[in-house]
């Protein structure tokens, strides 16, 4: 494998982890240190006890990971990281000299998202890594979609909840306002035409959001965000 990076493409990434795990150190200690001068952090693990707690202490953006490790396989560390809710979207290149089919399919359907056969072109790696990273950030940017358009749907149903009621109110309002015993009290018209106001105002908004067919945020207190009308 050919570790030198200087004809490597594409900007160097600085926010990025990247966890390898492999029992060899003459593999492992060029490899850390290629990725390391393309910019990514990169955190290291010999067995797959390690790697784990690796894995929870850093959060990395991509997993390396050898098909023949200490104490279990590769594909067994894969299936118990897609059986954990908390890791189980991480992405996971198996890195192995298995070159065979039959290792290429049982490597994938244990959970792998990648795989590349040793010896390899670091180039090839390096562009691995970043189709991984532009694939967590599209999921990254799905959920979050997803996220808003939930919220939008909770936005509108409370909206067809309240909408009639409000305009109920509205109506009785308005037919107390036209009574001659509240026409004599300028104060009790004052307070019942400013209540006719808000509720006018609330049926405006919720005319809004019913409207509304793309959520848009804005900034929230407390640094969230909300869905708001446009």
């Amino acid at each position: 494998m050919n570790m030198s990076s200087n004809m490597l493409s594409g900007p160097k990434d600085t926010t990025r982890t990247i966890l390898v795990i492999d029992d060899d150190s003459n593999f492992l200690n060029p490899l850390k240190m290629s990725l390391e001068e393309e910019g990514y952090n990169v955190i290291t693990a010999e067995n797959p006890k390690s790697g784990w707690e690796s894995m929870e202490k850093h959060e990395p953006d991509i997993l390396l990971v050898d098909w023949e490790l200490p104490e279990m396989k590769g594909t067994q560390f894969i299936k118990l990281l897609r059986e954990n809710k908390d890791h189980n979207a991480r992405y996971v290149i198996m890195v192995t000299g298995h070159s065979t089919t039959d290792y290429i399919v049982q490597g994938l359907d244990a959970g792998a998202d990648d795989y590349l056969i040793k010896p390899f072109a670091i180039q090839e790696l390096m562009a691995r890594i970043r189709v991984g990273i532009r694939i967590r950030e599209l999921e990254k940017k799905i959920k979050e979609e997803i996220k808003k358009l939930t919220v939008l749907e909770m936005a509108l149903s409370v909206a067809d909840k309240i909408g009639n009621p409000i305009s109920a109110a509205k109506l009785h309002l308005q037919l107390l306002m036209e009574q001659e015993t509240v026409k004599k009290s300028p104060e009790l018209v004052e307070s019942l035409t400013s209540l006719f106001s808000m509720l006018e105002e609330a049926l405006e908004l919720i005319s809004k959001y019913q409207k509304i067919k793309e959520p848009h945020s804005v900034p929230a207190p407390g640094g969230k965000t909300m869905i708001a009308p446009e």
